[in-house]
């Protein structure tokens, strides 16, 4: 952690200001703060920086028992509050299997490639205006950029800007803004963080926090851009994460957000489909050890191939059988890709989830009015939208509540 990062982050608990304590510095020198201990000003609330990140959760001491034993001395000497234990264990409950499938899932699989990176996260969200037109994509994840199509994206609306990304996983959209930005701050509940700091570790401009968006720590309209990937409806409650969101965004700031689309008119088919992935496998398999998980999750990627293969016979000849037999894997396995691997990868994103949500582009319109923002665009990937927060925008504190 490095202390520039201070000036952005606020207690979880009562959103006071935040003094940091360092204890060790980074091996790589300069400023860097490896271990430390963050107390909030107001409420005396403590939270560890370790291996470098700030962990601001509430049962940040007791999934880091070597830190608290290291710096035992240190603690002892300061006035620091803990959550109580009841307080830990309802925080487990609710975000313990989020925080281990997606923290097992980012340090274990390979990614896209830097192309589909860059592409995606402009298409995603609205970064660049005026990519639509000059793009032939249908669906964003299974389209395969050049390198000279990327060459011709224009990142001005990041020039100088401090961007947030909410759910940042292993850092992969990070390192896309951060070439561009003034400051990039990735938020993520998970230990996928790891993997981020070594992806990011030569770029001074990124920071990273483990925290909850539910009790973001970070101060309210502090964001010129904030943008959340296929996140918030991993959570306990979209609505509610998306509100969270914007308050983080400053009078005239944009916020961008991509959600699972919600079919307004499924048929029987896809009624279907819905029952046996959501109703009947995943609540087993977002149980299981992600190791188990992992295999389960390989064999699924493959059989996407063949759902392909079989659609493609049946559209050539017609064959009822080829139609069954693609309909049936289709039914299971999930996403596209060429490489199998991540293939597979996308199988275990799709069935690893605690929580899954599914909305549609009015609802999160709804949800740009409700909190205040321009009438929000509309982007052409189901269901993603950008809007802006007006220069005379009402007080966050209005828009959560009075929090």
């Amino acid at each position: 952690m490095r202390p520039e990062l201070l000036p952005f982050l606020a207690c979880p608990s009562c959103a006071g200001a935040l003094g940091l304590r360092p204890f060790r510095p980074s091996p790589s020198g300069g400023d860097e703060v490896e271990e430390g201990l963050l107390t909030c000003r107001s409420c005396a609330q403590g939270y560890p920086v370790t291996q470098g990140i700030p962990r601001l959760l509430a049962n940040a001491f007791a999934r880091h028992p070597d830190f608290v034993r290291e710096f035992d001395p240190e603690l002892r000497q300061l006035p620091v509050r803990r959550l109580s234990g009841d307080a830990v264990q309802r925080f487990e409950k609710l975000h313990g299997l989020t925080a281990r499938a997606f923290g097992y899932e980012w340090n274990t699989y390979q990614t896209t490639s830097r192309e589909e990176d860059v592409l995606t996260f402009f298409w995603l969200t609205g970064a660049d205006p005026g990519l639509y037109a000059r793009l032939p994509v249908g669906d964003v994840f299974s389209y395969y950029p050049t390198p000279e199509q990327v060459a011709g994206i224009d990142p001005a609306r990041l020039r100088g800007a401090v961007v947030l990304e909410v759910g940042c996983g292993m850092g992969k959209y990070l390192k896309v803004a951060s070439e561009h930005a003034r400051m990039v701050i990735g938020l993520d509940l998970s230990d996928a963080l790891l993997r981020a700091r070594r992806e990011t570790t030569d770029r001074r401009n990124v920071h990273l926090v483990q925290g909850d968006i539910l009790s973001a720590p970070l101060r309210p309209a502090s964001m010129d851009f904030v943008y959340s990937v296929g996140v918030l409806h991993h959570t306990p409650d979209a609505r509610e994460a998306f509100r969270r969101s914007a308050a983080l965004v400053r009078p005239g700031g944009s916020l961008a957000v991509w959600l699972y689309p919600r079919d307004p008119t499924p048929g029987a088919y896809a009624r279907r489909v819905h029952w046996i992935q959501d109703e009947l496998i995943r609540p087993v398999t977002c149980r299981l050890p992600p190791r188990v998980l992992r295999a389960f999750a390989a064999g699924l990627g493959r059989l996407t191939f063949v759902r392909d293969r079989y659609a493609e016979r049946y559209r050539a000849t017609g064959s009822r059988l080829a139609y069954r037999v693609a309909m049936a894997a289709g039914a299971l396995a999930v996403g596209r890709h060429k490489d199998p691997e991540i293939a597979a990868f996308l199988n275990f994103d799709w069935y690893s989830p605690q929580y899954r949500s599914y909305h549609t582009e009015d609802e999160l319109r709804g949800w740009f009015e409700e909190t205040g923002f321009e009438p929000a665009d509309v982007l052409p990937q189901r269901v993603s939208a950008i809007g802006r927060r007006p220069e005379t925008a009402a007080g966050v504190r209005e828009v959560l509540g009075g929090r």
